[in-house]
């Protein structure tokens, strides 16, 4: 026999219980607690900790998020929901993501020396615009600044309602060693549900790093790339996954999604940032949807193995790292004001890191 307190850590019990993941707009929020924890209130904040509305108590264990709560009504992000008992955060946080109209990338050719053509962000259309008389001139048309966590969705987005589900972080289980993925919602909710559902169904499982580049167009260390199932680059899941105006920029052990020329064209492949001053150019570009909270001697060991093709666009490694697990985890539980007990890892300060090259 297991011993129970054995199935209390393998299992750990959520503060907060949903009962329909689902709630369209104009419907109940129903939230729940665990019976012991019937005396505590419950903190609505955003990924940074900054509390919205006043927290709210239970009645009979019981809440209606959506009336206790009404800057849930207009949320533009995913913000998070934390029982706290005794001034102390309890279990797992609930994610509640709105529902929202997509905003469509506007796109313009470009051509490159590296590169030659292809198609570039510009800009960001909602597309309520199309279906919403009466608007203002310009609305549901963002520039780049829709990248910016302060810029809010105007009168053209439609809110058909929420998805509430236990917030899940993402462990990978590599040859080199963990790397545990804070998934952010925030910012790209659809991008982070995707490759949840993708570790759930284990299909990253066994899965290689394929492309590796430790050297980026201006001589710094660029990203380690992985998630094709074929190990080739040329693999995927089957379907294509429309992008997201992420607000994440790809700093050091920030994870994104690979894709082709088309902007919608990712699906499973994606990477791991390597270093802000090589990756800002991404920004906009792919779609940042996660961020590395501990492994960062593990994202470094990955970009430092020997490579084999020295080619930029292949750059496959020798002895290719693999994934050879992949696990949804429960997320550790939020203090409010101050959000996650862990924050996203910081770059090494010496080897290829520490050198500066002189290309222009």
């Amino acid at each position: 026999m297991i011993p129970l307190l054995l199935v209390a850590l393998a299992n750990p019990v959520p503060g907060l219980l949903i009962k329909r993941p689902w709630t369209p707009a104009g419907g109940e929020m129903m939230v729940s607690t665990w019976p012991q924890y019937a005396k505590g209130t419950v903190v609505l904040m955003r990924h940074d900790g900054t509390v919205i509305d006043e927290p709210a108590g239970f009645t009979d264990g019981r809440v209606d998020a959506i009336v206790a709560f009404p800057g849930i009504e207009a949320l533009d992000r995913a913000a998070y929901l934390q029982l706290v008992v005794d001034e102390e955060p309890v279990g797992q946080p609930l994610v509640i993501t709105p529902a929202l109209s997509r905003l469509i990338p506007v796109t313009e050719e470009v051509v490159t020396e590296d590169r030659g053509p292809w198609r570039k962000i510009v800009a960001w259309e909602d597309e309520g615009a199309e279906d919403t008389e009466g608007l203002p001139a310009g609305a549901g048309q963002f520039d780049g600044t829709a990248l910016d966590e302060s810029v809010a969705r105007d009168e053209a987005v439609i809110r058909s309602g929420w998805w509430v589900r236990p917030e899940q972080d993402v462990l990978l289980q590599t040859s080199m060693g963990d790397l545990h993925i804070d998934m952010r919602e925030d910012a790209a909710p659809n991008t982070a549900r995707n490759f949840q559902q993708l570790v759930e169904d284990r299909f990253y499982d066994d899965t290689l790093m394929h492309r590796i580049i430790i050297e980026g167009r201006n001589g710094r260390p660029f990203v380690v790339q992985g998630g094709d199932p074929i190990g080739s680059g040329s693999g995927g899941p089957g379907w294509w996954l429309p992008i997201e105006a992420s607000s994440l920029p790809h700093d050091f052990g920030v994870i994104s999604m690979a894709r082709a020329d088309d902007p919608d064209s990712a699906g499973s492949q994606w990477f791991i940032a390597l270093d802000r001053e090589e990756t800002a150019r991404l920004d906009g570009l792919y779609c940042a949807f996660g961020e590395v909270t501990s492994g960062g001697d593990v994202i470094v060991a990955l970009a430092q193995v020997p490579i084999g093709d020295t080619d930029y666009l292949s750059s496959r490694p020798v002895d290719p790292p693999s994934i050879m697990l992949a696990n949804l985890v429960p997320a550790k539980p939020r203090t409010p004001g101050t959000g996650r007990p862990d924050s996203r890892v910081s770059p090494p300060d010496d080897g290829p890191w520490s050198v500066r090259s002189s290309q222009p």
